[in-house]
């Protein structure tokens, strides 16, 4: 059993990052815009692509952090979904943005030991690094929606509360920040978060020299190796 779980990890953990971009990709900009237009079953549709998620990070890992995590998200979203329909609050802020954090924080740690690790840099890899930047972004929508949580006035232009636009807003901001782009309609007034936007925003300039370092060093590798 053991092994055949280990033969299917090596077979499919490369093509998984590019499903998992793609799965990403999917909530973040796609289904987050959807649930804020509140089309029906836009919601639902997440709680799967969360699921896909879940079944893809394990297969590539195989570690129980990923397993808890993971776990640990969808059970905090169904419950902040659940609490929403009877007695909406603050609360469920603060359920949904630990459920983005955890799986943020899985996908960086898992993926980000696949795609840096040794071994042949492939087109699945280069995808996997993408998945990585947009995992980051995702973990910095969860720290803004619990700082903009915690103070009313965090961010001029937009006041963090249970609502549909919730992550859409959140994404967009973080986004905003970690491309340096900035979101222009919305604006870091609190100490913390301002440091926050200028970490990310830092984070958004090294990380592309600092991946493209490892993957010329990790070609040069296994050209050597051949």
């Amino acid at each position: 059993m053991v092994q055949s779980l280990n033969d299917l990890r090596e077979r499919w953990r490369d093509p998984l990052l590019t499903a998992l971009t793609i799965l990403l990709g999917l909530l973040m900009f796609v289904l987050a815009p959807l649930q804020a237009e509140q089309i029906p079953g836009a919601q639902e549709l997440g709680f799967l692509l969360v699921a896909l998620v879940t079944g893809a990070v394990l297969i590539i890992s195989g570690k129980r952090f990923a397993l808890w995590a993971l776990l640990a998200a969808v059970l905090l979203a169904a419950i902040a979904a659940i609490h929403r329909l009877y007695q909406p609050s603050i609360v469920d802020v603060y359920l949904d943005a630990t459920a983005w954090l955890l799986i943020s924080m899985a996908l960086i740690l898992e993926v980000g030991r696949v795609v840096f690790g040794p071994g042949r840099v492939t087109y699945h890899r280069v995808l996997g690094a993408v998945l990585l930047y947009l995992a980051m972004g995702l973990a910095f929508a969860a720290l803004f929606a619990f700082l903009g949580a915690g103070s009313s006035g965090a961010f001029a232009g937009f006041v963090v509360k249970d609502s549909a636009t919730l992550a859409d807003m959140m994404i967009y901001f973080s986004f905003g920040a970690l491309t340096g782009i900035g979101s222009g309609d919305i604006m870091a007034q609190h100490p913390i978060a301002r440091s926050l936007v200028l970490v990310e925003a830092m984070i958004g300039q090294l990380y592309p020299a600092t991946l493209l370092a490892r993957l010329v060093t990790l070609e040069v590798e296994d050209s050597r190796r051949i």
